[in-house]
């Protein structure tokens, strides 16, 4: 795997690539309306955006990529494939590498512009050729990425795209789990993989390909890049600041004088107000940072959904020059403070204590299946289940996704895609924290993110590998120790508007009735304040579970059909002998017994933790919301979004106001009075004076 970790990275953020293919596609442009005196209104801007997303040319295959000539080969006999897409989800389930190619036609009368090619994300790396010219490379499946060609692109004329896609295998006896070195999470080790995460079939169903957006852009020599919009808000005087960070790339050996004119101004509710300022900057060669603070009186404040709105302003950003837009950028964010007292171990939202009820959250196997319309209606299932907080569990999901939380106010715990043990080189360190750093740079505008953690049970903290491991020996116990302790110096650093958590530990984890003790144990004392795994598994109704297995093996009695069920990811022992599920005598009775199980220790362990409310227990996370695909899996809603029984459970459970009864005593004899507390608990930002407790106690 060295040619991952050492080979150079060619990425260029700067430009942004323009073509207009006369039959196919159509170019975007962007009017602003200006503020200040001596400006046209709506000038309208130079860039222009062309998606290249359609139908591409495609073949698996191994052709050296330092033989172009191998490349530049008659692509007639290769397959179709859709773009963007995973490349499983397009029927070809392989690992390794695959060719993609592009051919299009640029208009002559589009020459003497800077040209760029963007690419929205790639799994896992990606070499990037235009017309036999190398314009780059990039590792790392999460981030968009941008490449210069102007110097490679052919106006009037055609041109052809090649892309080299690599998503390899790991080894699961030489990687597993302590040499990993593909940054991806749960995409390449996890317990929900097709097949499991301790098994040799564990990494099929690749994710590999371009699951998003690819598109070419138009654009003068100067680029806007990197805004970074910091709200720091000023509550007694119901002011706010936001501080705008950014760069303008300049692609030309002369200096460019300019006007940067910013306008902030509501972006989903009615207002007329507006913020606008300019300054007179010239640009030199190269990058130019710039450091702008906007005040705002009176700001609508970004709210959680059960405390307020969540409410988001936009800020435009236009470089001027004579009288043209050369570029132009706008960001969407929210006025919100949000803070961990680590001494207090609690959580504030705007100055107000903020309990968390959150859920693990992982949509899909494969991201490019996720629309926009799927993943608000996960999001609609969570609010109703009165979630405020999503885990985004060992992963980065795709942009959309956050976008609708900032829209819905709800809030994220955001996970880096490291899981488990990795390669303890210093190679790989590097590439680690490049890329942390990567995905605190592209999300950090959105308000719905209020924490950064880096890695999911390390190495040095699982103690568990030593049964699951031969090569996890005593001495692995600092293993991954020191990359922990780099991404945190690393990270916390760059944003001091969230909370930096170095990693999500096993004692986070309790896993009571399934990796070990029994439900009932989740009356006890938490081990920790922040809880961010709790659960267990249940079959999904049985028109899903037909969906996954065929009808002899609905009922599994033969190794074969057992086999079956484990590759979907069941695990007997948990549910056999430390849950104690019986089967029943039926398919029907199997699924209900599973579901009644996850049901009542879903409901017991959130109660149980929320009477613990700040002694010490801030922040819960049941495991986990979805099924990510045809599985049998910890989701309470299965992977055609029919609920389970554990999702009622959970909406009850996590109702913001919600009566709860601690019993004293699990059994009781018939001359023994039952003992036990009544429970009032509210999460809200408000009191209920007039509040009236009634119970009947019922003899059975």
């Amino acid at each position: 795997m060295k040619y991952l970790l050492n080979h150079p990275l060619i990425i260029s953020y700067r430009l942004v690539f323009f073509f207009v293919c006369l039959l196919f596609f159509t170019a975007s442009c962007t009017s602003y309306t200006l503020k200040e005196n001596g400006f046209q209104t709506n000038t309208q801007s130079v860039k222009h955006i062309i998606p290249l997303s359609g139908t591409w040319k495609f073949k698996p295959s191994n052709l050296p990529s330092d033989n172009f000539s191998a490349i530049d080969i008659n692509d007639s006999s290769w397959s179709d494939i859709k773009v963007p897409a995973n490349w499983y989800l397009e029927g070809h389930d392989i690992s390794g590498v695959a060719w993609y190619k592009k051919h299009f036609q640029l208009s002559n009368t589009l020459s003497g512009k800077r040209v760029s090619l963007n690419f929205s994300g790639v799994d896992y790396t990606a070499e990037v050729w235009l017309n036999g010219h190398p314009v780059g490379f990039h590792e790392g499946y999460f981030q968009p990425f941008t490449l210069d060609v102007t110097d490679a692109v052919v106006f009037g004329g055609e041109n052809v795209l090649t892309v080299k896609v690599n998503s390899p295998l790991e080894n699961p006896v030489k990687d597993w789990s302590l040499n990993k070195q593909l940054i991806k999470g749960i995409f390449s080790h996890h317990d929900t993989r097709p097949g499991g995460a301790w098994s040799d079939r564990a990494q099929e169903k690749n994710t590999g390909g371009i699951w998003a957006a690819v598109d070419l852009e138009i654009h003068d020599v100067a680029q806007i890049d990197h805004v970074q919009i910091s709200p720091k808000l000023d509550l007694e005087q119901h002011q706010a600041t936001a501080g705008v960070a950014f760069q303008v790339a300049l692609k030309q050996d002369s200096e460019l004088p300019a006007t940067i004119q910013l306008t902030l101004k509501p972006d989903n509710f009615p207002s007329t107000e507006s913020v606008t300022t300019q300054i007179e900057q010239t640009l030199v060669s190269g990058d130019n940072q710039l450091n702008i603070p906007l005040t705002l009186n009176n700001p609508k404040l970004w709210w959680p959904w059960e405390h307020g709105e969540a409410n988001l302003y936009s800020l435009e950003i236009a470089v001027i020059v004579d009288k043209k837009i050369i570029d132009s950028k706008r960001v969407t964010f929210g006025f919100r403070d949000v803070k961990y007292d680590k001494d207090k171990k609690i959580w504030l939202i705007n100055g107000k204590r903020l309990f968390l009820r959150g859920t693990n959250y992982i949509a899909t196997q494969w991201l490019s299946e996720m629309t926009p319309a799927r993943f608000a209606q996960d999001i609609t299932l969570m609010k109703n289940a009165n979630i405020n907080i999503i885990r985004v569990h060992a992963h980065v999901t795709a942009e959309d996704f956050y976008r609708l939380c900032d829209e819905q106010g709800i809030l994220i715990w955001q996970d880096f895609p490291l899981q488990w043990g990795y390669t303890d080189d210093e190679a790989f360190h590097v590439n680690a924290i490049r890329q942390a750093k990567e995905m605190v740079s592209i999300f950090y505008n959105h308000p719905s993110i209020i924490a950064w953690s880096l890695i999911n049970e390390p190495a040095w903290n699982a103690e568990w590998m030593e049964f699951k491991y031969k090569t996890y020996k005593k001495g692995s116990k600092d293993y991954n120790k020191h990359l922990t302790e780099e991404l945190y110096q690393a990270i916390e650093p760059l944003d001091k508007t969230r909370y930096v958590h170095a990693y999500s530990s096993t004692a986070e984890h309790p896993w009571r009735g399934w990796y070990s003790g029994s439900w009932l144990d989740y009356n006890k004392p938490a081990p920790f304040e922040i809880i961010t795994e709790y659960g267990a598994q249940a079959l999904p109704d049985l028109p899903s579970l037909r969906k996954i297995f065929n009808e002899d093996e609905l009922w599994p009695v033969t190794d074969k059909q057992w086999a079956k069920w484990q590759y979907h990811n069941f695990q007997p022992k948990e549910t056999f002998k430390i849950a104690k599920v019986p089967m029943g005598n039926t398919t029907a009775e199997f699924i209900h017994n599973t579901q009644a199980y996850q049901a009542k220790l879903i409901k017991l362990a959130a109660e149980s933790y929320r009477r613990q409310r700040y002694h010490p227990v801030n922040s819960i996370f049941q495991f986990m919301f979805v099924e990510d695909w045809p599985s049998v899996n910890w989701g309470v809603v299965d992977y055609w979004r029919i609920p389970k029984l554990g999702y009622y459970a959970l909406q009850q459970a996590y109702q913001p106001v919600l009566p709860s009864i601690a019993w004293e005593k699990e059994q009781f004899t018939q001359n023994e009075p039952a003992q036990f507390k009544l429970w009032i608990i509210n999460d809200l930002l408000k009191s209920f004076p007039k509040a009236h407790l009634s119970y009947i106690a019922n003899a059975q």
